[in-house]
């Protein structure tokens, strides 16, 4: 059948695929130079990815960048494929303890009480990602047997660009110019000695840290990682929706990728976000899946390294790389 509109002429059905793929090819070939153009509008690195069924679509994407607390995502897939090898279930009781704290943003510290708090590993894996809880997701580390477990998974799973080194704990810790101690499960201790820490050895630490290839991504290699999730090639049909609705409820940043969405389409991402130090931002970090009306799924990564730009403008470039992705 051929297509047809007025006042134009007819163009013969052989001739369809032949246009629709130069249309293809001239969306494919564009969509690398908005990401970059939206990448310029502020100082910093951005690095970026899209990934649909037209292919790979990147602006620096081979360049690393701190992923901060978008590793809590990793350690979702590293839990479900525990549960997909039938090692464990999500509703595997697991009893948080104080000496299981962790630092910065812990929303279950509120619940850990003398005997502990009683919950269970699925629950764990959604405060996870969805509160972006430090604490739930040092507990899975701990239960994975440490983030060499989850970096082993990775390379068997054939995702080369993605490192997790540290949990929580040392990460932030040596962000800040500091070792983990044991007492610093206690909010009071850690801000007392994070406000002793020397100006000098804390901005040794963070220019330390924002060349630390430690606990770092490519945009592609997470964009990839995404994409096999977004297509069930990564974990189990359960396991895959159960990780996407963790993801889809989400309530960290909502004015990142979330805020550039159209009408009838929704996101299922994870947030990760750096201190900043004497104004600069090492990490500003968004990575998801939309989805769109007509069962539309792209895989999207933004990475904004080392900016000065305000809060809000870092953002509304990941929004303005949404809403590129899905034109």
């Amino acid at each position: 059948m051929a297509i047809q509109e007025p006042g134009l002429f007819k163009i013969p059905s052989y001739g369809q695929n032949i246009i629709l793929h130069a249309f293809v090819i001239l969306f494919a070939a564009s969509l690398p130079e908005i990401l970059s153009g939206i990448g310029k509008s502020i100082p910093g690195r951005v690095g970026a990815c899209i990934q649909n069924e037209t292919g790979l679509h990147c602006t620096r994407g081979a360049e690393r960048f701190s992923m901060q607390s978008v590793i809590k995502l990793l350690v979702g897939v590293a839990v479900l494929d525990r549960v997909d090898r039938g090692e464990w279930r999500l509703t595997d009781e697991v009893i948080v303890r104080r000496e299981d704290l962790s630092v910065h943003v812990q929303p279950l510290a509120r619940l850990v009480g003398e005997r502990g708090f009683a919950t269970d590993v699925g629950d764990l894996v959604r405060r996870a990602v969805i509160a972006s809880d430090s604490a739930a997701t040092d507990v899975l580390l701990a239960r994975l047997g440490g983030p060499a477990r989850v970096q082993a998974l990775l390379r068997a799973k054939g995702f080369t660009g993605i490192r997790i080194d540290r949990d929580e704990r040392h990460l932030q810790c040596e962000t800040l110019g500091l070792k983990w101690r044991p007492e610093y499960v206690d909010a009071a201790v850690f801000d007392r000695a994070v406000a002793g820490v020397p100006k000098a050895k804390r901005a040794a630490a963070y220019r330390r840290y924002q060349s630390d290839p430690r606990d770092t991504a490519t945009p592609q290699g997470m964009t990839e990682l995404l994409w096999a999730l977004a297509k069930g090639r990564l974990l189990s049909a359960n396991s895959t929706e159960f990780l996407l609705q963790a993801m889809r409820d989400t309530t960290t940043f909502p004015d990142r990728l979330k805020a550039g969405l159209a009408p009838g389409w929704s996101i299922g991402h994870k947030t990760g976000t750096s201190a900043t130090w004497e104004g600069v931002t090492a990490a500003t970090n968004d990575v998801g899946i939309l989805f769109g009306p007509q069962g539309e799924r792209v895989a999207v990564t933004v990475f904004v390294g080392d900016s000065p730009a305000p809060a809000a403008d870092r953002a509304a470039v990941m929004a303005r790389i949404a809403a590129a992705a899905i034109r």
